[in-house]
């Protein structure tokens, strides 16, 4: 445990913003559902329609500026830190140490080493196989992270930080590679579009005492799901391809069992589809069969399937 409090000691001041954030969307979203209760009383109001228009428009941007900055802080605190170092040594070095320093200089020198590797990918940075990856999409996992970097070398270890309280993850982490060879050709990538966004990549800084022993955490940490007494012929679906469709979605469970009726799930509003849906069985036993897929692939996503509530 106190190794794991030592590799996530860099994000506890981003604790602070992120409750901030929370706050600011938990009110924009109590602003666009009055606004939209208030529509709905009258939808010729045409001042009503626009004050929902706005309402629905900022609580977007507000999540859409929460996501972009999902690894912010801890990027920002590691730059501060590698400033505070560089500073350090330039004064003990009368001046004389050049060069800017930035986030891609992710602190791995308190000194330029001999053999720097300053014609590398990230800067002046000592190369090592542990890299930090940061502006993660909220659904990456080890497997499409994995497949990322398969053309760089072998992952040995994958740590995905989360909040202390919450667990909620960081949008960033740690991945090890079986060599410096590899971890080098894995930082060449940053910039690169991983899940539809840019990856931030570059050499960790070494711990005090050596790394941790494998087994980082896994990025769900969701409890396996529960069969209800009795069993249910329904279950719910989610982290779902926005391309799925019912073909998809039969082929994918026709080893388990006849499907009835399959229901989408999408947004009031909007009419958008919002990533899950429940499908109906036959039969508890097909129902039983599908929920043993849980966490396997489904058009380049891993599938999550829980037993549904039986209605009363």
């Amino acid at each position: 445990e106190e190794e794991e409090e030592e590799e996530e000691e860099e994000g506890d001041e981003e604790e602070e913003e992120e409750e901030e954030e929370k706050v600011d969307i938990e009110a924009l979203e109590k602003a666009l559902k009055a606004a939209r209760k208030e529509w709905k009383k009258d939808k010729t109001d045409k001042a009503a329609k626009k004050a929902f228009k706005a309402a629905k428009q900022a609580l977007a941007d507000a999540k859409e500026k929460l996501e972009n900055g999902n690894g912010k802080a801890e990027m920002e605190e590691e730059e501060k830190k590698t400033a505070g170092q560089k500073r350090s040594l330039d004064e003990a070095n009368g001046g004389e140490e050049n060069g800017e320093t930035s986030w891609e200089a992710l602190s791995a020198k308190k000194q330029k080493p001999a053999n720097s590797n300053s014609g590398l990918p990230g800067g002046d940075v000592e190369a090592n196989p542990k890299c930090f990856i940061g502006n993660l999409s909220w659904d990456i996992d080890d497997d499409s992270c994995k497949d990322f970097f398969k053309d760089c070398g072998t992952i040995t270890d994958i740590f995905w930080l989360k909040d202390r309280e919450t667990e909620k993850f960081k949008g960033c982490g740690f991945i090890t590679f079986d060599s410096i060879e590899a971890a080098q050709k894995a930082v060449a990538k940053a910039g690169e579009q991983l899940m539809g966004r840019e990856l931030k990549i570059n050499f960790a800084k070494p711990r005090p005492g050596g790394e941790r022993k494998s087994g980082g955490r896994k990025r769900d940490s969701r409890p396996p799901p529960v069969r209800p007494e009795g069993g249910t012929t329904t279950v719910f679906v989610g982290n779902l391809s926005f391309d799925i469709d019912d073909d998809s979605m039969r082929n994918f469970a026709q080893e388990c069992g006849e499907i009835l009726k399959i229901r989408w799930l999408t947004d009031k509003t909007t009419g958008d589809f919002k990533g899950c849906g429940f499908i109906d069985f036959s039969s508890t036993d097909g129902v039983d069969a599908f929920v043993k897929k849980n966490g396997e692939n489904l058009m380049g996503r891993n599938i999550r399937i829980d037993y549904a509530t039986p209605r009363n």
